[in-house]
């Protein structure tokens, strides 16, 4: 599904650190960031609070700090800093003065003409647009398990934010859609759960919150850790981190599928199996508002994890 519209296109981006007109952002169709997918990247969400009129990025400084960690396991040498990162980012916000809930996509790449084992010169590129909710936030999906197995630690690591890594993710989408399912699922090489195509799985089973642990080959997601500290600090329930077989999910009374584009979207059936009562559970429910709340800047407590933008 295609979340870019065009009356989404923000007038300015960042490119190599200097603000540039959208239609003039240009790379080398030679850089090994195109030709050989030598790039990682992070998306965050920006909320705008109506009532207090400010824009808040929701956990920005964690976001950038596992961007680093992705240019330096694929030894990108980029001469910028994290805080050099974060002025750009909330200067573009500025820049394109939306106020309203936003999507930001910051990508480091390798640049200009180069070989796949280059590690400089390295290209950056930061954009962030109006984008709402994806359908089925509030009703919620119809997922499917995919018949392709998820890229392994020892292959491809689902750790590092690479953009390569996202074709896996592709074939299973597409797969689904293909099948008429709203969504998949992706088994790992042991033919447990991993994650989805670009979010994490969490179930409900007899009360408790299960999700696969990192070494089931998933994203360390920052949505799963958020609402692995929200179900413990909000709920009083600790999240289990373990293998999550296939037919379990069957048996669970709630699935739901989290990242940061999607935010919480609850999966109400699987390969056609109605989940629970086949509606959005009241857990599922709960962690979304204790989510809206936060992201939103409605709750104190945890306003930390929010990095305000100041428009004037």
């Amino acid at each position: 599904m295609n979340t870019f519209k065009e009356d989404h296109k923000p007038n300015f981006v960042t490119l190599n650190g200097k603000i540039t007109k959208f239609n003039e952002a240009k790379i080398s169709i030679m850089s090994p960031g195109f030709t050989f997918a030598i790039s990682v990247f992070e998306g965050l969400r920006g909320y705008w609070n109506k009532d207090k009129e400010k824009l808040y990025i929701f956990r920005l400084k964690d976001h950038l700090k596992r961007l680093n960690f992705s240019m330096n396991t694929i030894e990108l040498d980029h001469n910028e800093n994290l805080n050099q990162f974060e002025e750009q980012i909330l200067y573009l916000i500025k820049k394109n003065n939306i106020k309203d809930n936003i999507y930001i996509r910051i990508q480091v790449y390798a640049d200009e003409w180069g070989s796949m084992f280059c590690k400089q010169p390295v290209g950056s590129s930061i954009i962030s647009y109006p984008r709402p909710r994806v359908p089925g936030y509030f009703e919620g999906r119809r997922f499917t398990i995919s018949s392709w197995r998820k890229n392994t630690e020892d292959t491809s690591p689902p750790r590092i934010k690479t953009t390569g890594n996202y074709f896996n993710g592709r074939l299973a989408g597409l797969e689904a859609i293909r099948n008429g399912y709203d969504g998949s699922i992706i088994l790992n090489n042991y033919g447990c759960i991993s994650e989805g195509p670009a979010g994490c799985i969490f179930i409900v089973r007899e009360g408790e919150i299960i999700t696969p642990s990192v070494s089931s080959g998933i994203l360390e997601s920052i949505t799963r850790d958020t609402i692995i500290q929200l179900a413990k600090d909000e709920l009083g329930k600790n999240v289990v981190q373990r293998s999550i077989g296939r037919t379990e999910l069957y048996l669970a009374e709630e699935v739901f599928y989290c990242g940061t584009a999607m935010e919480i979207i609850p999966i109400i059936s699987i390969d056609n199996k109605k989940i629970g009562l086949g509606s959005p559970g009241n857990i599922t429910k709960k962690i979304q508002q204790i989510y809206d709340n936060i992201v939103f800047g409605r709750e104190e407590k945890y306003m930390n994890w929010l990095t305000p933008v100041k428009f004037s």
